[in-house]
């Protein structure tokens, strides 16, 4: 029987330690009754957490600072209105957020023509 050759613990550490990746950026965060204008830097990265499930990471910029907006996979309104924009990368938008609890959340986005 052929058995594998085991790696030593250090490696099989900085291994794990390199595929961990965390963003420098903060996160845009829209509370009830507030809009936030912004523009689109990317086109959205699919990314899964093990705890927070899939989301849509979106880098943003908002007055000149660098933000990731996570828009989650199952929130199909809102992701349907950001498909129908088009291209993102540099688009101005202003998002509004609507609700008073988790399960009457809406988000509205509107392009900004200037």
């Amino acid at each position: 029987m052929k058995t594998e050759q085991q790696k030593p613990i250090s490696e099989e550490i900085q291994d794990w330690r390199t595929e961990v990746t965390t963003s420098s950026l903060p996160t845009l965060k829209i509370a009830d009754g507030q809009k936030a204008k912004f523009v689109f830097l990317n086109e959205g990265i699919k990314r899964t957490h093990p705890d927070f499930g899939t989301s849509i990471v979106f880098e943003v910029e908002q007055e000149n600072a660098k933000m990731n907006w996570y828009v989650r996979d199952n929130n199909y309104s809102l992701l349907k209105q950001i498909k129908e924009l088009g291209k993102l990368t540099g688009l101005l938008v202003e998002v509004s957020r609507e609700g008073s609890k988790k399960s009457d959340t809406r988000y509205f986005i509107n392009k900004i023509t200037t």
